[in-house]
């Protein structure tokens, strides 16, 4: 018995639509595209290869420094700071400025000798030093220790200011007297700390005597 002619018709059309099997052991073909595509990492061997590169691309700028000289750059036609190799050398001291050689005149040449401002500060804490005889003989310790402290840093700044414009053996005088008020305020201190009205006193008067023996040198 011969088959259908519907049965053969649909085997046949089964056999067109299956796809075509490749025999074992063959390759798909390439596949062109325009897309990107993701580069294989480069191996450790290649990766050395352009670090080296990269140092003998700098070995012609390492060449051109000259031995000891700074990598700091100069701009605006300026030369860099190394010192072997700036011209002249760097310079220090009263005629130099930010390492360079002055060009002219300083514009406050005098100002460490103009003190008017110190002296008047000075004035002012000495006025207030004087005034503590009062707060001392009443045990108003907390308000003595208090001035001093206040007015210590002001009047240490202005009386060492006024020494060093005076010059000379006047300067080394004012310096000594300087040292010994100081250190006489340093005994009242311990005295008002310690409460003892006696002691303070006697330390206060040496106070000042030693302000106004050092303001008889000014």
């Amino acid at each position: 018995m011969s088959p259908s002619p519907f049965i053969v018709a649909f085997a046949g059309s089964a056999a067109a639509l299956a796809p075509a099997t490749l025999p074992v052991g063959s390759s798909r073909c390439a596949v062109r595209t325009n897309g990107p595509t993701m580069s294989a990492e480069p191996s450790r061997r290649e990766l050395f290869g352009r670090v080296g590169a990269a140092v003998v691309g700098l070995a012609p700028l390492a060449a051109n420094a000259k031995a000891g000289q700074f990598s700091k750059q100069g701009f605006f036609g300026m030369s860099d700071l190394s010192s072997p190799y700036q011209p002249g050398g760097p310079k220090i001291g009263e005629e130099a400025t930010f390492g360079y050689q002055k060009t002219g005149e300083w514009l406050a040449k005098d100002y460490e000798g103009d003190v008017e401002r110190e002296r008047a500060s000075f004035k002012t804490s000495a006025a207030i030093v004087k005034d503590l005889q009062s707060s001392i003989d009443s045990k108003t310790w907390w308000y003595v220790r208090t001035q001093f402290r206040t007015q210590a840093y002001t009047m240490k700044q202005s009386m060492l200011a006024i020494n060093k414009a005076l010059g000379g053996e006047k300067s080394e005088a004012a310096g000594k007297a300087y040292k010994k008020f100081w250190k006489s305020v340093e005994v009242l201190d311990q005295a008002v700390v310690k409460k003892e009205l006696a002691l303070s006193q006697k330390a206060y008067a040496d106070v000042l005597a030693n302000l106004d023996a050092y303001t008889g040198l000014i």
